[in-house]
């Protein structure tokens, strides 16, 4: 009788004690699912769309990361990321049309810079107003300057159905420092000297003050760079490339071309022998008139203030101005047949003695084409 008690009593503990070990285990698998949760980054608006949005994937350069790196724009350091590195681009060196000088825009998996959309502590900015057309629309990402930067989130699935066709390809938001203490100025300078004389200066400045009920965050920036003519690029800077086992790509508008004499098409006796053709052009080489880099300056100005109101009101404005000038051109303007201009025979450069029609000319004495973009 006493071991059948024993007994019963030792089958309770057991069982006590493994019912008892239930709940510890679940415990400690509850803490240790709690520490693998996978972080989740939100980005752009807080505005509901649709029920059936989930996660995106989204790439995360935080401030430690740019600094790393070195690059000196934010264009130099998107150009290298996979995701953004297709289709980024920037203006430096154009000199064919009103678009400034050194502006750039970031294109995601090479759709395109206008559909990519662009946006600043979560909200659209203005498209960069030296863009060309509306074809070519873009954010002018080389405005903000690195130093100002927080961290840059890149959503790298279309999202066309939350923000609209300008992001088809995707997002890249960029968030600047907001809660800054103090002055921080990074200058830098850079250029070469020989045959090409080439420089360039970069300054930014990022103030920042705190209080109880608020902040505010000044950043400066400011870029220029000297003019690099064609001239100084040697076998570069020509457009016969014959010498160098290329192609002759010498315009057939050329100085002092050719002209109609009596209906006939008659060279200008002082074109040199070796730029006259046998169909009686006179080529020009239009290669030492270009601009590699254009002179440019920019200037930009961005301002962040925050006051809160109340708990649950807070007040915030932010501004940004920027001021570029540039310059483009190329050589003297070509003329042909179509202009119907004419010389007079009393013309003292004119060595037929009758009114001739102007076939193909280059008017270099008038100087290469060159225009300010501001």
């Amino acid at each position: 009788m006493k071991q059948g008690v024993k007994r019963s009593a030792l089958a309770v503990s057991l069982a006590l004690l493994g019912m008892s070990s239930v709940p510890v285990a679940h415990a400690q698998q509850s803490d240790q699912s709690a520490t693998d949760v996978e972080r989740i980054a939100v980005t752009g608006s807080r505005i509901k769309r649709t029920d059936m949005e989930g996660p995106s994937p989204i790439q995360s350069i935080d401030a430690s990361m740019i600094e790393g790196m070195g690059y000196e724009n934010l264009q130099q350091l998107l150009e290298r990321m996979p995701s953004t590195g297709a289709g980024t681009f920037s203006t430096r060196g154009n000199s064919q049309d009103s678009t400034a000088n050194g502006a750039a825009a970031v294109s995601l998996r090479g759709m395109g810079p206008d559909a990519t959309l662009v946006l600043i502590n979560g909200r659209r900015v203005a498209i960069s107003a030296f863009a060309e057309s509306i074809t070519n629309s873009f954010v002018d990402i080389n405005s903000i300057p690195v130093s100002a930067i927080e961290r840059i989130d890149i959503l790298k699935d279309g999202a066309s159905a939350i923000y609209g066709s300008d992001a088809v390809a995707g997002v890249v938001n960029v968030i600047l420092r907001k809660d800054f203490e103090g002055l921080e100025i990074n200058v830098g300078y850079g250029g070469t000297e020989g045959d090409t004389s080439y420089d360039e200066t970069t300054a930014n400045l990022v103030w920042g003050t705190q209080s109880e009920k608020g902040s505010s965050t000044v950043i400066l920036d400011y870029f220029k760079n000297s003019q690099l003519g064609a001239h100084e690029m040697g076998r570069f800077g020509t457009a016969n490339q014959t010498p160098y086992g290329g192609n002759d790509f010498r315009s057939s508008r050329g100085y002092p071309g050719y002209f109609y004499v009596d209906g006939v098409k008659t060279i200008d006796p002082d074109c040199p022998a070796e730029n006259a053709t046998a169909s009686g052009s006179c080529l020009f080489d239009y290669g030492p008139f270009g601009l590699v880099i254009p002179a440019a300056e920019r200037v930009g100005l961005i301002g962040q203030f925050d006051y809160n109101l109340g708990s649950e009101l807070t007040a915030f404005m932010e501004l940004a101005v920027q001021h570029n000038t540039s310059e483009a051109g190329g050589a003297a303007t070509p003329l042909d047949e179509d202009a119907g201009l004419t010389v007079p025979g009393s013309h003292p450069d004119n060595p037929f003695g009758q009114d001739i029609e102007i076939g193909r000319y280059r008017p270099v004495d008038a100087g290469a084409r060159r225009w300010d973009i501001s």
